[in-house]
């Protein structure tokens, strides 16, 4: 789509930002009956220059800094809503939250305000990719080294909120953000607007009884409507997202949202390995953990929970290492703890102290089945072997007949 320079009044290509004549913010040039009353507005130090998108509480344009070019999100609440007073608070407590935080995985805000008809707006960083909610909608499977780079910058992220003594409450796919990067996707968590401070620092914004976050990932405390919420609730909200990222299903699915509230109070889920059987079976403790009713029973931190998946996929335990780790490298490392000795009777590096027996149960678990190992490119798996072996075999009967003749003549 084209834009347009609302000084000089001429129009370039979309991929344009900025007038050749006088260095004006161009502006998206939309049909009059399309046409955004907000588009060309400054607000702070940054222009209005196109939509991005459309949300249940507001809208999200691109904005621009007239003198440093820089390029931003604009987040402008929707009419209605500007109007309730507690979903203007919580707005206002996201853009507080947020620039309270610096973390390279949470998102950045810049600025906070009022527009001219009476709305407030939040200016963040501008961020290239897509939620991991469309990822999830599109059935796409996530390969383990995207899964354990994501939940190791997603527990580092709140791990640093929680210092702050913030509770997210809404952790969910679409609240995720995967950024393009050169070496894999590197997250943003969004929205804190339900953000939970556990020191007084503002007013209550729900009533006794009420909830607050998306049903399918809402801890079973926040789902009776509970006012003591902790870190742990995150915990929770982290192993739902874990489950779906392992199977491509939500952990607690319903047709409704009474029936999903009621699974995740007395429910359990299916064992992540038996709906997929690429997860490796490890992982279904993890899991489990994870998912407690029992607050108590949970991981006590995002970053107890991250160590647990790396220790299922049997690699190390060092999750700020793997956060920054390239996918590429993080890939090498699970074929390499993958990968079956030829050696007898230790099958695996770490199998030389056990009891053989206990040796042959690990080689014969889902972490070394078929499925993980074909990750990993030019790795022989067990199938592969079948007719090396038959082979073998074949040759050494035919010697033991050639040595009985012999003997006869």
């Amino acid at each position: 789509m084209n834009r347009k320079c609302n000084t000089c009044g001429r129009v370039f290509s979309g991929e344009f930002a900025f007038c050749g004549e006088d260095g004006s913010v161009l502006v998206i040039d939309v049909l009059p009956d399309k046409a955004d009353a907000r588009l060309g507005q400054q607000l702070g130090a940054y222009v209005i220059a196109a939509p991005i998108a459309d949300g249940a509480t507001g809208r999200v344009y691109e904005g621009r800094h007239a003198g440093t070019r820089e390029k931003v999100a604009v987040k402008i609440l929707h009419a209605p809503v500007a109007r309730d007073h507690v979903s203007v608070e919580r707005f206002k407590r996201e853009a507080e939250a947020g620039r309270l935080m610096s973390h390279p995985h949470i998102v950045t805000v810049i600025d906070f305000g009022q527009t001219g008809d009476g709305s407030h707006f939040m200016t963040m960083e501008f961020l290239d990719g897509e939620e991991l909610g469309e990822v999830f909608r599109r059935k796409e499977k996530l390969s383990p080294e995207q899964i354990v780079r994501a939940i190791c910058q997603i527990a580092l992220a709140l791990d640093y909120a929680h210092s702050f003594g913030f509770v997210h409450r809404d952790l969910k796919p679409d609240n995720i953000f995967l950024c393009r990067g050169e070496h894999g996707s590197v997250i943003k968590i969004l929205d804190f607007g339900s953000v939970k401070v556990q020191v007084d620092l503002g007013p209550k914004l729900t009533a006794i009884g009420t909830t607050l976050g998306s049903p399918f990932y809402m801890s079973p405390e926040q789902a009776m409507g509970k006012q003591d919420l902790d870190q742990r609730s995150d915990v929770f909200a982290l192993g739902s997202i874990l489950y779906e990222m392992l199977t491509n299903e939500v952990a607690f699915g319903a047709p409704n949202v009474a029936e999903v509230l009621m699974k995740i109070l007395q429910g359990q889920p299916t064992p992540p390995s038996a709906v997929s059987r690429a997860c490796p079976a490890s992982m279904d403790a993890v899991v489990a953990r994870a998912l407690e009713k029992d607050k108590t029973m949970r991981y006590g931190t995002a970053m107890d929970l991250a160590r647990a998946v790396c220790q299922a996929f049997r690699i190390d335990v060092d999750v700020e290492r793997w956060a920054h780790a390239q996918e590429s490298d993080i890939s090498q490392a699970l074929a390499a703890r993958r990968r079956p000795s030829l050696a007898a009777p230790a099958l695996f590096a770490d199998a030389g102290n056990m009891p053989k027996n206990q040796a042959v149960r690990l080689a014969t678990t889902p972490e070394f089945d078929d499925a993980w190992m074909s990750s990993a490119p030019g790795v022989p798996t067990r199938s592969h072997w079948v007719p090396v072996l038959a082979a073998v075999a074949g040759i050494g009967m035919l010697a033991a007949l050639a040595l009985f003749w012999l003997n006869v003549l």
